[in-house]
């Protein structure tokens, strides 16, 4: 039976337990293999936290003596003011009120706040200071010594961390490594995967693998396309009023400010995450479906009354077969409600994928409110290829590095590896459930159909996608870029390392004035400029090599020796990217 038979269920009764359970027993094993000293740590911690509260305490104190030795300066600056005011109005013998009070009370305050200043407060300032330095040393030593307690324990991070994990509670799944050559080939000459959807993405994040055999690519990245803005301007013209004064009647002229706007194309920016499964389960079906506003409601009247409104619509459109689609509605009138595909290309197809079965377990899935994401998704198939665009793969961190659990506290690292793990098994699991209610794609795919083209070590352009956002849309952006940018990989070859392009595209904006004609409340027209910018694209080229088997974290081995020497002669600059998954160098 597949792991992912009945998903909602087996993930609320048994597997999220036994991930759970699984994830809290690693980390306790992780902890007693790297032979860290739990108690120690924890006392360490203690004192750091302690240290930490007094400096606090010691620098709201020199604050405050910072503050009285300001205020006590300017009283002495004040006082010396009066006094001298008064000291001159004697010596010019000038009228002044108070003359003699101002002199003493002037000269009096002047003192003292000197004096406390100078004899007092400035002491306890220094005192303060010197307690703050003191303790700031203090507390670097403590933060030495726990990350010095905590370093066997932080060694132990893999990549493979977060996935060994999933791979033993869903034994169906394969995850790979990283995204390679090998699995791109499966997926476009094994399963006819055209990537033109994919190619307005740049990959920001990656997690690949194989379901039964069946591949899967699940990825988060950045997209564009051309919005429009608005941009307004203004023009301050004269224009007559009439005024009553009493029985006289006065025209003046007033200003009146006269507002214009245009709207402009204008680049935008928005982040993009999906799932890709390939199975050739059903290969001539292609359709789509879109979150329901009926899915997951209380069974109200009103609710009850929309939703077999849209039943009805879908019954009559089932009904009319004058249109090009062969669309006729399945008895499972909730199912047809909410999943709503009614685009679909085949009907004997679509019935050979949704079965009773299936079509029970998506209405589950899609009207869920408690155990998982509910219905957040889009999908759509188009022939071999399914896509899913769940929400909420957009707030999950996939390409984690090794160091995101390094911690100096062991209770904090404790909490965060098991609430990150939990998180992140809930946020896969729930990507991959709208394809998995569905058993055809379930099973397994025989070996004769699974292709080998390229070695599992060349890297896909989507891997280095990912590899290029590592450094930053910064380090590859064209001159007078002014928006983010898009990074697109094209391999040049394959050798000793893989050498690749990373094209940033952007866009430059070039200052334009447009001149909108505006009339004023005495009917005459005036020209109102309205500035607004052009975006043109603009790119630029960084080439950058891989060496996923050369370069380590540890540094280079042997074999990379002369690699690297040679990369250094032709000018590149060798970079170790430490929270990735391979090393790169990019060209200067």
């Amino acid at each position: 039976m597949s792991t992912f038979a009945a998903p909602l269920e087996a993930y609320q009764t048994r597997l999220k337990r036994e991930h759970f359970l699984l994830v809290r027993q690693t980390l306790e094993e992780l902890i007693q293999r790297s032979g860290v000293d739990v108690a120690a740590n924890q006392k360490t911690i203690q004192q750091l936290n302690e240290t930490l509260q007094m400096r606090d305490r010691e620098q709201w104190w020199l604050r405050v003596w910072k503050v009285v030795c300001t205020c006590l300066g300017a009283l002495t600056i004040g006082g010396l003011i009066a006094a001298g005011l008064g000291l001159l109005a004697f010596v010019t013998a000038t009228h002044l009120p108070y003359r003699l009070p101002l002199l003493i009370i002037g000269g009096v305050v002047a003192l003292v706040a000197w004096h406390l200043k100078f004899f007092w407060f400035n002491e306890l300032r220094e005192a303060a200071a010197q307690r703050v330095r003191g303790i700031e040393t203090e507390v670097a030593r403590l933060e030495a010594l726990a990350w010095k307690q905590m370093e066997p324990l932080n060694a132990l991070f893999t990549w493979d961390t977060v996935t060994d994990l999933l791979r033993q509670v869903l034994p169906d799944v394969h995850f790979d490594r990283m995204l390679s050559q090998e699995r791109i080939d499966d997926l476009e000459v094994g399963l006819g995967w055209r990537d033109e959807a994919t190619r307005e993405i740049s990959i920001r994040q990656l997690q690949s693998g194989a379901i039964q055999g069946n591949p899967f690519v699940i990825a988060e990245g950045l997209s564009s396309r051309m919005g429009e803005k608005i941009y307004s301007g203004t023009k301050t013209v004269l224009v007559r009023r009439t005024v009553y004064e009493g029985r006289r009647q006065t025209v003046r002229l007033v200003p009146e400010v006269l507002r214009a706007t245009v709207t402009k194309p204008f680049p935008v920016y928005f982040p993009v995450a999906f799932v890709l499964f390939g199975s050739d389960a059903a290969p001539n079906l292609v359709f789509s479906r879109e979150p329901s506003k009926h899915s997951g409601q209380e069974d109200t009247f009103f609710n009850r009354l929309a939703k077999r409104r849209t039943t009805k619509e879908l019954e009559a459109f089932s009904r009319n077969l004058d249109d090009e689609y062969g669309f006729t509605m399945m008895p499972n009138r909730e199912f047809e409600t909410l999943f709503h595909a009614k685009d679909r290309s085949d009907e004997r197809e679509f019935r050979l994928l949704f079965t009773p079965y299936a079509q029970q377990e998506m209405v589950k899935l899609l009207n869920d409110t408690t155990i998982g994401f509910g219905d957040n998704f889009r999908m759509m198939k188009e022939r071999c290829i399914t896509a899913v665009f769940p929400d909420h793969l957009l707030k999950t961190e996939m390409a984690l590095s090794p160091g995101h659990f390094r911690n100096k506290d062991i209770v904090a690292l404790k909490q965060h590896f098991v609430q990150y793990n939990v998180d992140y098994f809930k946020a896969f699991y729930f990507a991959l459930a709208p394809l998995m209610t569905i058993p055809l794609y379930c099973q397994r795919r025989t070996p004769t159909q699974m292709l080998t083209r390229r070695a599992a070590t060349e890297t896909s352009a989507y891997e280095n996608e990912l590899i290029a956002n590592a450094y930053g849309d910064a380090f590859f952006k064209p001159a007078k870029c002014v928006t983010p940018c898009l990074l697109k990989t094209t391999t040049r070859g394959a050798g000793d390392a893989t050498r690749f392009d990373v094209t940033a595209y952007g866009y430059r904006a070039v200052p334009r004035t447009d001149y909108v004609r505006c009339y004023d409340s005495d009917g005459n027209g005036h020209q109102v400029p309205v500035q607004w910018n052009e975006y043109l694209p603009v790119q630029a080229t960084t080439p950058m090599i891989a060496l996923p088997d050369c370069v380590t974290e540890t540094g280079a081995t042997r074999s990379a020796a002369d690699a690297l020497a040679l990369l250094r002669e032709n000018n590149y600059s060798v970079t170790n990217v430490r929270h990735i998954r391979s090393s790169y160098v990019a060209k200067v």
